[in-house]
């Protein structure tokens, strides 16, 4: 049986469950939702601080808005790490063979490698499972080679809200902890494991049965859902998180 093991956690909503006041407005009629989690309010979640970025999808968005969208947030949290130019490595996590585990895998197929202010590069390291590797391993091991001025991961993420379910983008300077969203939690790609800063990118296609029955510990609880065309969110969220990223090393603004 094909594992899903690497599903990040949609770490916004412990913002959210917080009681911390967001920003939202709207940009080219999607809406958008800031929060930042200070050292106070991570210390009371346990939730790692940054900043968080959620680009809900509404349905008349069209494709090429939600690019420019979530090239716009890109850019923003590019700011708020303070990287202006350089290189850009781009990790697409995940398992390639389980359709809803693979956003990352597809997006990376989809990166324009090069470019001038920032010089995109692509790897997707794969699973333990397939590799043997953990892929923090191997990430860490190609980032200090490589010395990217800026990460940016991207990830499929875990929700416990179904109207959020294949319908956002989540953008942070937090950092992502792999598997975290299964309990399957590997090492966190952060600015402070990998010594670069690092912008996690990521949609939420998974939700556990606990969280829509609201009973996390009965018999069902353990089974994981997905929605039933997931096959096609992942290559129109892939698409449209690959184009936003090419536009950094490639646009001619």
């Amino acid at each position: 049986m094909k594992k899903i093991q690497n599903l990040s956690e949609l770490i916004i909503e412990a913002g959210e469950d917080l009681g911390i006041k967001s920003h939202v407005y709207k940009q080219k009629g999607v809406d958008i939702s800031e929060v930042e989690i200070d050292n106070v309010a991570s210390r009371k979640s346990g939730r790692k601080s940054g900043f968080y970025l959620t680009i809900s999808a509404t349905q008349n968005a069209a494709s090429q808005t939600l690019i420019d969208v979530v090239n716009g947030g890109i850019k923003k949290l590019i700011r708020k790490v303070d990287v202006s130019d350089g290189k850009v490595l781009i990790v697409g996590l995940g398992n390639e063979n389980v359709i809803v585990d693979a956003l990352g895998n597809e997006v990376v197929k989809k990166i324009r490698a090069g470019g001038k202010k920032f010089c995109l590069s692509a790897i997707a390291p794969k699973v333990a499972d397939i590799t043997g590797i953990k892929s923090f391993d191997i990430v860490k091991a190609i980032s200090q080679y490589h010395k990217p001025n800026l990460i940016i991961a991207i990830d499929t993420l875990a929700t416990n809200y179904l109207n959020r379910l294949g319908n956002c983008f989540q953008l942070t300077t937090a950092g992502i902890c792999p598997g975290s969203g299964v309990g399957n939690a590997q090492p966190c790609l952060d600015g402070n494991s990998l010594l670069s800063p690092v912008i996690a990118i990521g949609v939420p296609l998974i939700i556990s049965v606990g969280a829509i029955t609201s009973d996390k510990t009965g018999a069902y609880s353990r089974y994981m859902l997905t929605p039933r065309d997931v096959d096609a969110l992942v290559d129109n969220c892939s698409d449209i998180i690959a184009q936003a990223i090419n536009l950094l090393g490639h646009s001619s603004t």
